[in-house]
């Protein structure tokens, strides 16, 4: 087992509040996966059955949305860089990717398949519960930061972000 990986998760908001010993169970589920700059790691719909965590480089978070002329175009709604994790929905029983996942860079990930993250937190429930509670949080934070985005873009298209005051 590589000991770079073990120093990485350490790292990884998800795997918070782990010890040595249950890091080192999430490491053998991992395998690495490089990409170069501009390859889609998952498109918006596609199935998906693994956590994948950022290593190197940085990734854009997009959803296709129709812009003003009618047009359907992606629009970034997230930027995530090493140490950040994406597609834990579903560890959560979300089968189908909810945004699409570009290389900015390139890229080295951490990939962990759903059904043996799943094996391990039975045999090792407080392993689930720290990650679950972690990856609960870091989800709050993605929501929010989507949030703002959206609504900045809604009182933009509504005239409302470039009004002065009368």
């Amino acid at each position: 087992m590589s000991a770079n990986i073990v120093e990485h998760l350490r790292r990884v908001e998800v795997f918070g509040g782990l010890t040595d010993e249950e890091t080192l169970q999430i490491a053998t589920l991992c395998r690495v996966q490089k990409m170069g700059a501009g390859q889609v790691v998952f498109d918006e719909g596609d199935d998906g059955d693994e956590l994948i965590i950022i290593m190197e480089g940085c990734v854009r978070v997009s959803l296709i949305t129709r812009s003003s002329q009618g047009a359907m175009t992606p629009s970034t709604i997230n930027m995530l860089y090493g140490g950040q994790s994406f597609g834990e929905m579903v560890l959560l029983g979300g089968a189908t990717r909810s945004a699409t996942v570009t290389c900015v860079d390139p890229c080295v990930f951490l990939v962990i398949k759903e059904r043996e993250f799943a094996a391990l937190c039975d045999r090792n429930p407080r392993i689930g519960y720290k990650v679950m509670r972690n990856m609960a949080s870091d989800l709050s934070y993605k929501l929010r930061s989507s949030n703002l985005l959206l609504r900045g873009n809604i009182r933009w298209q509504a005239g409302e972000l470039g009004r002065r005051p009368s």
